[in-house]
């Protein structure tokens, strides 16, 4: 197999691995509060870690080994953060929070590395700028549209990503919305929610963010 299909399979089965740990933290219901609907089974969060642990690796395979551990990490995250928005609609600040200093020691290894420090800065403005971008629509649409925890969790992509450029940056935030779109209208034709229902958003922005960071 060619190099790129080694590191792939490698992170895929690390991340096969992480996603039975996630699963157990899911299971443990800490991200719960007592009046939250009935709990998922999160059947797919082993297999899915795995699926976005792969993809990264091998779209970011030519990259320095540190910016492969941080997108592995990202994508395990991002997979533990969809799974509980899914489930309750709310990304814990408990675990967002944290993430922001984590994101910026690995961002600067990455920079290391690369011998790129000019990425760092572009990756602090990168958040910087989504969260604006952000908070101005949770602003202007309401909590029920995009949430606190949204505009938080775009801070970080806008790190991850923006240390890769502007040009990922822009194409996740529209990939996001375009995603959201596709899920919400397939849902209402489906019945499967009402005009008035909620739908986690989280999801739709990780997702964009772990399909820019595989085509790399």
């Amino acid at each position: 197999m060619h190099t790129p299909d080694v590191v792939a399979l490698v992170a895929g089965l690390l991340g096969l691995g992480a996603g039975v740990v996630l699963r157990a933290r899911l299971a443990a219901g800490h991200h719960r509060y007592p009046d939250d609907p009935p709990a998922h089974r999160h059947a797919w969060v082993v297999p899915g870690t795995g699926i976005a642990c792969s993809a990264v690796a091998y779209g970011l395979a030519d990259w320095a080994w540190p910016v492969l551990v941080t997108a592995a990490v990202a994508a395990a995250i991002g997979v533990l953060l969809a799974a509980i928005d899914l489930e309750v609609h709310r990304l814990p600040r408990v675990i967002t929070w944290p993430c922001y200093p984590v994101l910026a020691v690995l961002l600067t290894i990455c920079s290391w590395a690369a011998r790129d420090w000019p990425a760092l800065g572009r990756a602090a403005l990168g958040g910087l700028a989504a969260w604006a971008v952000y908070y101005l629509l949770h602003r202007l649409a309401g909590r029920r549209s995009l949430g606190r925890g949204d505009v938080t969790l775009a801070g970080l992509i806008g790190m991850l990503l923006g240390w890769f450029g502007w040009t990922p940056l822009g194409l996740a935030i529209y990939l996001a919305f375009l995603l959201a779109g596709v899920v919400a209208g397939a849902l209402l034709l489906l019945r499967r929610v009402g005009r008035k229902d909620r739908i986690a958003f989280g999801p739709a922005m990780i997702a964009a963010a772990l399909i820019v960071l595989a085509l790399q």
